[in-house]
């Protein structure tokens, strides 16, 4: 499908579609999920320079001058725009970023060599709430679960993508390693209730999860780090001395704890570059992101 509209003008596709269906719509604007989380934030706050969304997929945007597009990406600007215009939102497709450069556990391997586009998106594959799950699934399979006869494992724990990251967040969340076991077992109960999981085990499991989400939100940090380092131009007198990411998504959003991890990796990295990051989260941005651009255009 890809390959089909590839170079199509979205605006007119669609403004046509809704002509053929008789459907009374003026479009103003097309924009990606980053790009809408970024727009959502910065008409509000001029602080804001960057997009991140964390959650089942992983993106980023950044606002930088206009200067910064190639050749031939200018070349296809309308010159009236060029003009008017001297900063402009760039989807940065983070994503497909840190081939040979992040770091990779035989579990993050594994997950590679079993996906539709092995080395697509490395980036993603280590923060996004779909993959991260698998990853601890893979760790708790090669440990806990090594032990038990096929009968007594947790159901769905043998099963591709059989964990979820709303699980994580969960028993994360719960102080109390007993109700933590209980809250993981009514998601994953033992077949017929056989050798139910140990309060050893579920220590082990826990603290499985949230070396795994740690890691992930120490990436995020880090992808934010390298846009604001790489592609931000240095700061005005007019600016202030903070970056604000506008952050939405439902790993960034709802996992316990996950929010304050990667803010605590920006405090550190940023530190060492000079640099204050500071997120901001901002619910429904698909929508108010949206709705911006339509009302700039």
């Amino acid at each position: 499908m890809g390959n089909e509209i590839l170079g199509w003008d979205l605006r007119t596709v669609f403004q046509q579609s809704c002509v053929d269906l008789g459907v009374n719509v003026d479009l103003r604007a097309v924009v990606n999920d980053s790009v809408a989380t970024i727009l959502s934030h910065m008409h509000a706050d001029p602080r804001c320079k960057i997009g991140v969304i964390v959650g089942t997929g992983v993106n980023a945007s950044v606002k930088v001058p206009i200067t910064c597009l190639d050749e031939e990406k200018l070349s296809r600007c309308n010159p009236q725009d060029l003009e008017r215009y001297v900063e402009c939102i760039l989807n940065t497709e983070l994503s497909m970023f840190g081939t040979d450069i992040l770091p990779r556990t035989r579990w993050d391997v594994e997950l590679d060599a079993a996906n539709e586009k092995p080395g697509f998106q490395p980036f993603e594959m280590m923060v996004s709430g779909r993959y991260i799950a698998e990853v601890a699934r893979y760790i708790i399979r090669d440990t806990v679960l090594k032990f038990r006869p096929s009968s007594a494992v947790p159901a769905g724990l043998d099963t591709e993508y059989g964990l979820d990251a709303s699980t994580m967040s969960v028993v994360e969340r719960e102080l109390d390693i007993h109700f933590a076991r209980q809250q993981f077992l009514a998601r994953h109960p033992c077949k017929e209730g056989r050798l139910n999981l140990t309060i050893e085990e579920m220590k082990f499991i826990r603290a499985a999860f949230y070396a795994v989400s740690s890691r992930a939100a120490a990436v995020v940090a880090a992808g934010i780090l390298a846009l604001a380092v790489s592609a931000l131009p240095p700061p005005t007198p007019g600016d202030g001395d903070e970056i604000v990411v506008a952050a939405t998504g439902s790993v960034i959003e709802k996992y316990s704890g996950f929010r304050l991890r990667v803010q605590e990796f920006l405090n550190l990295l940023g530190h060492r570059r000079g640099k204050k990051i500071v997120l901001a989260v901002t619910e429904d941005s698909s929508i108010w992101g949206a709705a911006v651009a339509a009302a700039i255009n």
